[in-house]
């Protein structure tokens, strides 16, 4: 694996200064905020902070309806009542 850091890392973001190890940074205290581009085997899958080929609202969509069907299977309600239950000795 390569990481490749251009600029300085934590210039604008207090969150990971002062950086002396760009990759140790990123990989320890990194958000996706601080990536701009990144590029997997060869092909580009975020460029300016913004992922490439994804519809996130149609991913959005599909999350939420896998959620409620194993909330459902599960009987657990998703509004904010569940509680575990006790255990059976």
């Amino acid at each position: 694996m390569e990481v490749l850091v251009g600029g300085q890392v934590g210039h604008l973001d207090l969150t990971v200064f002062p950086v002396t190890d760009p990759a140790a940074t990123i990989v320890s205290a990194g958000h996706p905020g601080l990536v701009g581009t990144v590029l997997v085997a060869g092909r580009v899958v975020k460029r300016d902070g913004v992922l490439v080929g994804v519809d996130l609202p149609a991913l959005r969509t599909r999350l939420l309806e896998s959620r409620d069907r194993i909330a459902a299977a599960a009987d657990v309600p998703l509004d904010g009542t569940w509680r575990p239950r006790p255990v059976s000795e």
